[in-house]
């Protein structure tokens, strides 16, 4: 077994031991353990929660081994014997929106009543910090705090953890949307789930599993990082982390050792600085052990997802993570099909020394379009708009969750709406111009300032770009741009740089279009691995 998967209490820091100790101790390892439980659903389930309306409702927990458990929900009634390790499962038929309502778990003399059971919507927002910003950050913190109040707005926050194997449970529990739970809960699920409801008139439950500073790969499961070869060097790389890790431990216990026990008038050996462990939170599927996980297969509509600032320095390689992770969690979930929302990266003036132009960070927003393109039901929304050029955590945040809640009515409700901001579907050139076709353009392409829409550059066989002059819009759907200095155009691209103000073109619901490029050339990320 690698290293990277059983050293997890010298991974982690003082700090993470006690949410380890929960995380792993929470599943039985064996039948006497299982035993000794009484009744028990994972925290995903209790008071207040939202469950998936007009989808099958899978319920599961411990019981003691071999004893029957009933589950009992409106008029449905479902039993089933726990194996011989106290698990068991049912399935429920399902369910119209409404409530509340209330689900009772029973078992050998043990009964179980969740109460304001609400049915109607549910999705699951994820990411790293951008997801993870609290509401009381945001642009008019105060004023969006104090009107978070709506009893068909279900909240459920788990708390950060990490775990070498899937863990049973979360620290979380739901809670109806109030000021004193929405302010620490995530702007962005909270933004959407306030849209869906106010849309859909029905019940909406928001699960936040959100960890700031994190990789995408640390959301995804080591088995499906090991499935393809330009994820696989991600696990490698740990592996090898952990062993110098190792190696250099044994060599300062040992002098620690020697030191200890020197006989009178011994010199001491030579002790080397204590190493540092590799940092848990960036660890492969640590995140999915402990924060998703456990939550499947509950009911849900879809996920939302905001991240990829922890993975710029392997942008390329984000494609194929993020495309690994998508399938992973749908598996989890047992439908190839459930909608997955990716934010792509505001607009961010990066330090210094990070490289400019053709740098790391629109090639990971281009990893991110390509995902939304090749995989089915998985939908991109722009957000190059609402940065913040000083800022990685722009407090712009109501613009990007109420544009996955349009995005969801589109794709997982069909509602008649413009889902996201024009992206590009074809080109070609012609003469001395490339002739650009954008889909997602709503009733026009147009620009964010009312103005000749900016942003494009042009190159010719030489590759050096040059901003292009001519910036026709042709029809609705498309643009000619060209560029007097170069006669043979090889290749436009839109948006290339980090941060991208001057960036404008925009369908006519003001969605902005998503940075793209029409060449092949090879990416400063190409071979990061």
């Amino acid at each position: 077994m690698p290293l990277a998967h059983v050293r997890w209490l010298l991974v982690i820091g003082f700090a993470w031991v006690s949410q380890l100790a929960y995380a792993s101790a929470d599943l039985p390892d064996t039948e006497e353990s299982a035993v000794m439980e009484t009744l028990r659903l994972p925290a995903v389930f209790g008071d207040h929660m939202v469950l998936q309306r007009d989808k099958p409702l899978p319920v599961w927990g411990l019981a003691d081994a071999n004893a029957t458990v009933s589950v009992t929900f409106l008029d449905q009634e479902s039993t089933v014997i726990a194996d011989q390790t106290g698990r068991w499962s049912v399935t429920l038929e399902p369910v119209a929106a409404g409530g509340p309502f209330t689900l009772e778990v029973s078992s050998n003399g043990n009964h179980i009543a969740f109460e304001d059971v609400l049915v109607g919507e549910v999705w699951l927002c994820s990411g790293q910090s951008n997801m993870d910003m609290r509401l009381m950050k945001v642009d008019d913190a105060e004023s969006e705090v104090s009107a978070a109040t709506n009893n068909q707005l279900r909240l459920f926050r788990v708390e950060r953890a990490i775990a070498d194997e899937p863990a049973f449970e979360v620290d979380a529990k739901w809670a109806v949307c109030s000021p004193a739970e929405a302010r620490t809960f995530s702007a962005v699920g909270y933004f959407m789930g306030q849209r869906l409801q106010e849309q859909l008139g029905v019940p909406v439950g928001i699960i936040h599993s959100a960890y700031g500073g994190t990789p995408v790969e640390a959301w995804t499961p080591l088995e499906a990082l090991t499935n393809h070869p330009e994820t696989r060097p991600i696990v490698a790389r740990q592996d090898r982390r952990e062993q110098q890790y190792a190696e250099a431990l044994a060599v300062y216990e040992q002098a620690m050792a020697v030191n200890a026990n020197l006989a009178e008038g011994q010199k001491p050996v030579p002790v080397p600085d204590e190493p540092t462990p590799p940092t848990a939170r960036y660890t492969p599927a640590g995140l999915y052990h402990a924060m998703l996980k456990p939550l499947a297969p509950y009911a849900l509509r879809g996920f939302a997802w905001y991240q990829g600032e922890s993975n710029t320095w392997r942008s390329a390689q984000y494609e194929y993570t993020l495309t690994e992770l998508i399938q992973a969690w749908r598996a989890d979930w047992n439908d190839d099909a459930l909608p997955f929302g990716v934010v792509q990266l505001p607009s961010y003036a990066l330090p210094p020394r990070v490289p400019r132009g053709e740098g790391s960070w629109p090639e990971l927003r281009e990893s991110q379009l390509r995902v939304a393109q090749k995989l089915d039901h998985v939908g991109l929304i722009v957000t190059t708009d609402v940065g913040d050029p000083t800022d990685i955590h722009p407090t712009a945040k109501r613009p990007i969750g109420e544009r996955l809640a349009r995005w969801a009515l589109h794709s997982a409700y069909g509602q008649d709406v413009v889902s996201t901001g024009p992206i590009l579907v074809d080109h070609r050139v012609e003469g001395d111009k490339f002739i650009l076709t954008f889909d997602h353009v709503g009733s026009g392409l147009t620009s964010a300032d009312g103005e000749r829409p900016n942003g494009f550059c042009v190159a010719g066989p030489d590759k050096k770009f040059r901003w292009a002059t001519h910036i026709e819009i042709l029809d609705e759907r498309t643009l000619a741009i060209g560029e007097a200095k170069v006669p043979d155009p090889q290749a436009v691209r839109y948006g290339w740089d980090a941060h991208i103000p001057w960036a404008t073109l925009t369908n006519s619901e003001g969605l902005p279009a998503s940075p793209f490029r029409t060449d092949d050339w090879e990416r400063v990320t190409e071979h990061a691995r």
